[in-house]
């Protein structure tokens, strides 16, 4: 090799055609290109061409020569004439193959190109004893594999440019493919996962080659599934993220029907509770009743407050654990939903509806099997005694929280009296709860109702409702007392523990001059001294509900910790002995800690979501009606260079917007909505003006 002569070398891109600069003991330095030089190991020269260029204007004419000759070389040709014998061969062997002795420069080099830029007829190998580079002919059939799959990705390549058309004009192919469906798969997922999706690579090479209007590809492989059909508008993408299935299993289903709720009835050891009469109180649309009530009053009423001196209050829940086998269909598939899932636009059950709205709900009339609390308690709300007993009852009433505060209100109601009294009773036990250090905090709360994608409405309610209290009140009860029966009779549990909040001097933090109130701010205020409550296997204060010991056992139907407690403790009653150990117990409430915790994020994304839409249709529906967009909000911080952080006055939600800095928290301002973006679960909101 010479300074200015023509080589083929292999560079980290392939074969490249360099021109020589100078020649060292061991290396090479070459010219690649205009302004750009490398310094090479000589053994990377693969072909000195004995062709001598002045400048980049002749490499480049060379280069344009052999890149011509090559386009009409044919590889295959030369592999049919060695492929007989598995031999490695020399590059200048098969040049004289394939073009002669005669064969000038560009016609090597040509050659050479081809057989670096396609590998399916020949595999580097070494040839001789000198050890040289050469070529050894492929097998036949490998050959014929690599053309098979080669067909095979073009074939796919032309599929997925179809499907692409497709989704641009707003369709889906007539028939997919094999391949096309596994693509549309791929973008729905995609669409849920983004970048932890595993094929999320192939899908942004897909999306990458459309017009797109937006730079967020998971947001565009949405919109273009929605656009063509595949994905409802309004479609909860997070089920998929989070891997949540609204179909159960055919085993499931099966195992449901099979449920015999007769045999549980008749088991020995069930005691009779039919003549108390109890009822439930629910949501009005409520069908998976697992809770019921029931009072009696065991000595004459005060004619003016309306109190007894004593009560026997019954909370009588359904009796799931015993109803559904432990180990079966059903409580696998209970164990692994863990719960019911709640979202404006529909209901996922814990447990198929052939248990949760039949077999295990406490309807009206029927004879169902109970795990009953029953407890002796004063007028002061002290529990003088309680019992815990597997039950036979049937619901008097299915009520909802609307007839309850009717009923509580009107003196001519038939449910008046009891409704009146358990109301006065609950009235003592939060007194009693609160005395021992209990939080109350009330804060409203939203019932969003989809009866279109284009209908959406929006109730808020009180949870210091009457009836609300009432029975959040026994529920907090029965869940106190079957702890403390747990921890008295050493049964494991999974225990509910919260360290008591600090609430002294809870504006300290605040400027001077803003006054916490008694509104939202103080509400949020208070919520931000609450520790998060832990669980655990040994009995200890939960400091926010203001009692000693709490499990959760009162939604089996809806809540698998519920269940498996419930089982628990309706195993103890009738066999004397645990079912479940320590281990097994930890085991479950670990496992709900995480999963709870994820679907109570996926339940507010999605009232977020279909809040926001609310907004959005009201503001559509009346373009020209500035109140639509106007909404009233209570600052609960306002930091300098930062978004403020607000709750609207008319829905318990919270919002960012700018503000100037002498707003203090606690005042209220108007804001007017400028925009929502759905996909991003985002509101903006513009600051107006303060509210007088």
């Amino acid at each position: 090799m010479k300074p200015g002569e023509l080589v083929a070398a292999r560079m980290s891109g392939g074969i490249t055609i360099a021109r020589v600069v100078n020649v060292e003991a061991s290396r090479v330095r070459v010219a690649v290109r205009r302004r750009k030089e490398a310094r090479l190991p000589s053994e990377r020269i693969v072909l000195a061409t004995q062709v001598f260029a002045e400048g980049d204007e002749q490499v480049a004419a060379f280069r344009q020569q052999s890149e011509g000759i090559a386009s009409d070389v044919d590889i295959a040709e030369l592999w049919e004439v060695v492929s007989d014998e598995r031999i490695a061969w020399t590059f200048s062997e098969l040049a004289e193959l394939y073009w002669g002795s005669e064969a000038d420069a560009a016609q090597q080099v040509a050659l050479l190109l081809c057989l670096d830029r396609d590998s399916l007829y020949f595999e580097a190998g070494k040839t001789g004893e000198d050890g040289k580079a050469g070529y050894i002919p492929r097998a036949p059939s490998a050959v014929e594999e690599t053309l098979a799959r080669r067909k095979r990705q073009a074939q796919q390549a032309a599929e997925a440019d179809d499907l692409l058309a497709c989704l641009e004009r707003g369709e889906l192919p007539p028939t997919l493919t094999t391949h096309q469906q596994m693509l549309v798969n791929s973008i729905r997922e995609f669409a849920a996962h983004g970048d932890d999706y595993t094929r999320s690579a192939l899908v942004k090479s897909l999306l990458d080659k459309m017009e797109r209007k937006s730079g967020n590809l998971q947001r565009l492989a949405f919109d273009s599934l929605v656009f063509c059909g595949a994905l409802e508008a309004d479609e909860p993408i997070e089920l998929l993220r989070d891997d949540i299935a609204e179909a159960f299993s055919d085993d499931a289903l099966s195992a449901a029907e099979s449920v015999s709720e007769m045999e549980l009835l008749d088991a020995p050891g069930r005691i009779d509770m039919t003549h108390l009469r109890p009822f439930t109180i629910d949501d009005a649309d409520t069908q998976d009743r697992d809770d019921a009530l029931s009072l009696e009053l065991l000595d004459d009423t005060d004619a003016n407050s309306g109190a007894a001196a004593k009560y026997r209050l019954g909370v009588h829940i359904t009796d799931a654990g015993a109803l559904i086998p432990q180990g079966g269909a059903l409580d696998d598939t209970a164990n692994l939903r863990m719960a019911s899932l709640y979202i404006p636009d529909r209901k996922i059950p814990m447990l198929p509806t052939a248990v949760s709205h039949n077999k295990g709900s406490l309807e009206a009339g029927k004879r169902r099997a109970a795990l009953s609390l029953v407890a002796d308690i004063d007028a002061g709300g002290t529990v003088l005694h309680y019992a815990v007993k597997p039950s036979v009852i049937i619901s008097d009433r299915a009520l909802s929280y609307d007839d309850a505060n009717t009923a509580i209100a009107d003196t001519t109601h038939d449910y008046h009296a009891t409704l009146a009294a358990l109301h006065t009773l609950a009235e003592a036990l939060k007194r009693r709860r609160e005395l021992a250090g209990a939080v109350n905090i009330d804060r409203a709360e939203m019932i969003i109702k989809i009866v279109s994608p284009d209908d959406v409405r929006v109730r808020v309610v009180q949870r210091e409702s009457a009836a609300r209290q009432m029975v959040a009140e026994c529920m907090v009860l029965c869940n106190s007392l079957l702890a403390a029966f747990c921890r008295d009779h050493e049964i494991p549990a999974a225990y509910r523990s919260q360290t008591a909040p600090d609430l002294s001097d809870l504006g300290a933090n605040l400027p001077p001059g803003v006054n916490v109130g008694d509104g939202q701010l103080r509400q949020y205020l208070m919520l931000r001294r609450f520790a998060p409550a832990q669980s655990g296997t040994t009995a200890a204060p939960h400091g926010g509900l203001g009692v000693q010991a709490y499990i959760q056992a009162t939604s089996p139907l809806r809540r698998y910790p519920d269940m498996v407690m419930q089982r628990q403790i309706s195993y103890y009653l009738s066999h004397g002995e645990p079912l479940y150990s320590i281990e097994d117990i930890t085991s479950v409430a670990g496992r709900a800690d995480v999963q709870l915790r994820a679907m109570g994020k996926l339940e507010d994304e999605r009232r977020r979501y279909w809040l926001l839409k609310y907004f959005k249709l009201r503001m559509e529906r009346t373009p020209d009606e500035e109140d639509a967009a106007l909404f009233d909000a209570v600052v609960l911080e306002n930091q300098p260079r930062r978004s403020a952080l607000l709750e609207l006055t008319a829905y318990p939600f919270r919002v960012r917007a700018r503000l100037p800095d002498n707003i203090l928290p606690g005042e209220t301002v108007i804001l007017r909505l400028h925009s929502v973006d759905l996909w991003e679960k985002r509101a903006n909101f513009i600051h107006l003006q303060n509210k007088d």
